[in-house]
């Protein structure tokens, strides 16, 4: 949303440059505060902030991946066990992992 509406002010700059619009002081008097009021992309501080929470959604992914990599083995050592149960060859055996 803050994209969107930063879109619209870049765009009202843009066509007052280009002399399709009138000039508007109050308007360009806005923006200017709004763009000291955005944060620097270039400083240390939103950069460290940057790639901690770029390293938070890469973990919480691979969490998720290795959580249902692990959901997939369980199935397939339960059917696995299902399948070769060896109950009937006179031992009295559960499966063959557990």
């Amino acid at each position: 949303m803050l994209h969107n509406r930063v879109k619209v002010i870049l765009e009202y700059i843009k066509a007052v440059e280009a002399g399709e619009l009138p000039r508007n002081h109050e308007i360009l008097r806005e923006a200017y505060s709004l763009c000291h009021r955005l944060p620097v992309l270039n400083t240390d501080r939103f950069k460290g902030d940057f790639y901690n929470q770029n390293n938070d959604v890469c973990l919480m992914s691979y969490l998720g991946t290795i959580t249902k990599g692990c959901n997939t083995i369980n199935q397939f050592v339960n059917k696995f066990n299902i399948l070769y149960d060896r109950q009937g060859m006179g031992r009295r055996m559960r499966g063959l992992f557990f």
